[in-house]
Order: C-alpha cells, then sequence, then structure tokens
C-alpha cells in the first residue's frame, strides 16, 4: 500500500483520489472526520465532514474513508485512489483483515471495495 503523509500529490491515471483524516477535539467529546476529492490535475471537486462521537483514532481514519467510499459510490465514482495517514488502517484493508474484522467500519469498507 502507498500511503502519503502530510501533503497532497496528484492522482496518476486520471482517476479520483481521496484524502481522509480525522480528529478529536480538544475537550475530547466530539470526534470529527472529513475528506476531500481531487482530480488528477489536483483540481477541488468535493469534499464533507462529519462530527461524531467519541471514539478511538483507528476507528476515526477507517469512519472517514467509510463515508468517503459511501460518497464516491453515490456520485458515481468507481475508481477511486484511498490515501490514509494511519498505516495500519491501509494494511488491514489492503491485505484483507477487513473482511472479518469486529470493527463495524472496516466490514462496511470491505464490502464497499467489494461492490466495485
Amino acid at each position: 500500500p502507498m500511503v502519503t503523509v502530510a501533503h497532497w500529490s496528484a492522482s496518476s491515471g486520471g482517476c479520483i483520489k481521496l484524502n481522509t483524516d480525522g480528529a478529536i477535539w480538544q475537550n475530547g467529546s466530539y470526534v470529527e472526520i472529513g475528506g476531500v476529492f481531487r482530480d488528477a490535475d489536483a483540481n477541488w471537486l468535493w469534499g464533507f465532514s462529519r462530527l461524531l462521537g467519541k471514539e478511538t483514532i483507528f476507528k476515526i481514519k477507517a469512519r472517514a474513508i467509510l463515508e468517503g467510499l459511501r460518497l464516491a459510490w453515490e456520485k458515481g465514482i468507481r475508481q477511486l485512489k484511498v490515501k490514509s495517514d494511519n498505516d495500519l488502517l491501509i494494511e488491514t484493508i489492503v491485505e484483507g483483515g477487513a473482511a472479518d474484522s469486529q470493527i463495524m467500519e472496516l466490514r462496511g469498507i470491505h464490502q464497499m471495495v467489494r461492490r466495485g
């Protein structure tokens, strides 16, 4: 898997690129996830953000990817390059560990990826 940290890089092959992230508010009571979709020329296409309740960092990052996949599917995007700064999350998805995970977000990601 290819993971990009701290900067945006253009996607290759004309495919849409989704960069996701998540953050915990300072008081720890809320979590925010978000993502941005860009084309191969770095043009901003659309973005999203959501407020969630308390959760672990791993689940926050997984939820951001899942929400991005859902939005892409709704807009008819079937080829998507997804970027995250969580190496373990990307490795789990790529290696197939999401299929049987106890984490609902990972199972959702697996189902979305199998759709395409």
